[in-house]
């Protein structure tokens, strides 16, 4: 029995190539316009998708499975139009990427790359001791697939890990858990503040001023999350101390304004929502492992619990 799958995205003849490829008995239907979707929508079985339009999701009648290309899904998690009997997955393979980007900057502002660069330019031969990111203390606001990595590649790097997740169990490779009650005494304890974190109604504003004013001087706050998650407008009163540094990629909205003091101030690295970016050939691998078991009524990787918010 052939099953059909909507792939409704810019890139979705893209995706129809590799998926094609890999799950040759899928009739895969694509499309990037709604017009170019609402002939076949009724019969998809399968949507791979992030945004869609509600005037086709509702048409879908025939709707099992909702494969989503993101792994913030707060637009969607509610969504009358995807029932409670529909599966809902998240893509869960950001979390090597963006655990690359965290290190990225950690070790450029560990071995002072930035000075460096500009003593080239001017035949400047200084050495500098640099710092270690052994001993440090990194913490993990949210231990999902993301935090996790990181948490993974801290260890790696001979940091202590703390991190905040909303049952305190413990995680391999994370020291010390915290609920989300305790978020005031973890921060002051770590160098690097790293949020992760969903947008729920819990995490929404999670960071305001206070939060980050309790970083101590020389940290290095993280946004990679939700842009959401962190009250935008308290944020540059926290930073205006210049005690610690932030690097952001996520905002409340995107692409942030032109007039957002954030762009200019010298503390501050704005990127545009790049830590994690979807890469066609790693989503398209995780999607094939889950039609394999959702073919076999398996248990499917990445379910979304609606109830959460993740």
């Amino acid at each position: 029995m052939s099953h059909i799958l909507l792939i409704y995205h810019k890139d979705s003849k893209l995706y129809e190539e590799i998926l094609s490829k890999r799950l040759p008995e899928l009739t895969i239907r694509p499309a990037s316009r709604p017009e170019e979707a609402i002939d076949f929508i009724e019969e998809a079985e399968i949507i791979l998708s992030w945004k869609i339009p509600d005037e086709l999701l509702k048409k879908a009648k025939h709707l099992k499975w909702f494969a989503s290309l993101g792994a913030g899904n707060e637009h969607l998690i509610h969504n009358p139009y995807i029932p409670e009997y529909v599966l809902f997955t998240k893509v869960t393979v950001y979390g090597e990427m963006m655990a690359e980007y965290v290190f990225a900057y950690l070790l450029y502002f560990a071995r002072d790359l930035s000075k460096y660069f500009l003593d080239q330019r001017h035949k400047i031969w200084e050495q500098r001791r640099p710092e270690r990111l052994r001993g440090k203390v990194l913490g993990i606001l949210g231990l999902g697939s993301v935090g996790k990595e990181i948490a993974n590649r801290g260890r790696q790097f001979g940091m202590s890990v703390l991190g905040v997740k909303r049952n305190p169990e413990s995680v391999e490779n994370v020291d010390q858990v915290f609920s989300s009650k305790d978020l005031g005494k973890m921060i002051p304890l770590v160098d690097y503040l790293i949020n992760t974190l969903p947008l729920t109604t819990e995490t929404y504003h999670l960071l305001g001023e206070k939060e980050v004013g309790l970083m101590k001087e020389g940290a290095i706050l993280f946004n990679i999350g939700r842009g959401k998650t962190v009250d935008e407008k308290a944020l540059p009163r926290a930073l205006r101390s210049r005690k610690i540094k932030a690097i952001l990629d996520v905002f409340e909205e995107e692409p942030l304004s032109p007039e957002s003091e954030l762009w200019d101030m010298e503390n501050v690295i704005v990127t545009p929502h790049v830590s994690g970016i979807n890469l066609p050939e790693e989503i398209c691998e995780e999607f094939v492992k889950n039609y394999e078991r959702w073919v076999k009524a398996q248990p499917l990787a990445g379910l979304v619990e609606r109830s959460k918010g993740y």
